[in-house]
């Protein structure tokens, strides 16, 4: 490639919305499309991951299915065996926009030419360093759209995305097949993935976060997939979100933890922020509407915690609580957070999704989504926990 100039390190630091035009989005859609990166999704990560689960993983690779928000002690025979098929350049631009990657130029020539790194630059999608390039966001292709999100956690206002969020577009589809909304409500929408996903069956979608930066993301991820009827709101929960919602969702904070910042910890059981929002559902929904929650159910004494205190916010209301548990979250390895766990009899939590909707009386329900992954992190938590207990 041609000589380019070298950005200071200021600059090389975080992509600007402000900075993102049309030309950049043109430019970089056609490249995604015609290298085919959205099939790097059946890639998982390098180092970690269980041997155990590596049969699963194995059978989403051959499938075509997801992998990139897991972990394999094998990626490279997968990497292999994806360029034996594919070709090298979708790879190129998994290791540049999904594993943030800093790459030589040399390695980048069949796919970007130099009018388009020049371009990218000048959008603040990419930074250049001396012979090297590296990407200022990381992009997550699903169902024909592209997602912009922060690359790495240095910044106390980093803009969020991981499987969870996938998840949750997921069940939302599922539980929302064939219906057409008036007003949706992403809460917490970070990138703004879940509100932008559901754009096509709404007329109206509020995408709203207390962090500033999350509002520039979501701008800019619905200028980059052409969607016109999404609002960015600037929100503390539902302070700034006005009148009532068919559908609200939510990808709430919900890791315990003592102290911590969002978009992670949700309080000491992890669920705190999530029954805050609970609180103000019932007025917050419509006469139809329904509430579509990512949290998790902590586990205090061997019992899951979240239905029992969502049932003392909630019973007095005609309302049908479903609960669908998605896999369990071990404890935790830092020592910190072992005495946070060991001081509250927290053994553990489940990631679940909590679906609110209006029924004849209140009753609750759990339905499962990948029960066979699920049991199988139950089992990996139980190995830890015997381990643990050996330890003692």
């Amino acid at each position: 490639m041609s000589q380019i100039n070298v950005e200071t390190p200021t600059n090389l630091i975080r992509f600007n919305p402000d900075k993102l035009t049309q030309e950049a989005i043109d430019v970089l859609r056609s490249i995604f499309d015609k290298s085919g990166y959205n099939n790097t999704v059946c890639l998982p990560c390098p180092d970690g991951g269980s041997l155990l689960g590596e049969p699963a993983r194995i059978v989403r690779f051959l499938q075509g299915h997801e992998n990139c928000w897991k972990r394999s002690p094998q990626s490279g025979l997968y990497r292999h065996l994806f360029q034996l098929k594919k070709g090298s350049s979708p790879l190129v631009l998994f290791d540049l926009f999904w594993l943030n990657k800093q790459l030589p130029f040399s390695q980048l020539k069949d796919v970007l030419s130099d009018d388009s790194v020049h371009l990218l630059r000048e959008a603040s999608i990419l930074s250049i360093q001396n012979d090297t390039v590296r990407a200022k966001v990381r992009c997550y292709p699903l169902y024909g759209k592209y997602f912009f999100f922060d690359p790495n956690w240095e910044q106390q206002d980093f803009v969020y995305m991981g499987w969870d969020s996938r998840l949750l577009v997921d069940v939302t589809a599922s539980y929302t097949k064939g219906q057409h909304f008036n007003r949706v409500l992403d809460l917490c929408t970070g990138s703004g993935i879940q509100g932008l996903s559901l754009s096509a069956k709404s007329n109206e979608v509020f995408c709203a976060d207390i962090n500033p930066r999350a509002i520039q993301f979501v701008q800019a991820n619905a200028k980059i997939n052409g969607i016109t009827n999404v609002q960015g709101i600037t929100s503390d929960a539902f302070s700034n979100t006005p009148g009532n919602y068919d559908l609200i969702m939510a990808n709430t904070p919900y890791v315990p933890g003592d102290g911590g910042e969002l978009p992670i910890v949700g309080g000491d059981l992890g669920i705190e922020f999530t029954l805050r929002l609970i609180e103000q559902i019932p007025d917050k929904i419509t006469d139809q509407g329904m509430a579509i929650l990512y949290t998790s159910d902590p586990i205090v004494n061997g019992k899951r915690r979240l239905l029992e205190k969502v049932k003392k916010q909630l019973g007095k209301y005609p309302f049908q609580l479903t609960l669908i548990p998605l896999f369990r979250v071990n404890y935790p390895q830092t020592i910190p957070m072992m005495q946070h766990y060991d001081r509250l009899n927290l053994s553990g939590y489940d990631d679940c999704i909590l679906i609110i909707q209006h029924a004849t009386k209140f009753e609750t329900r759990r339905r499962s989504w990948d029960w066979m992954y699920y049991q199988r992190t139950c089992f990996d938590s139980w190995l830890d926990w015997k381990k643990r207990s050996k330890q003692k």
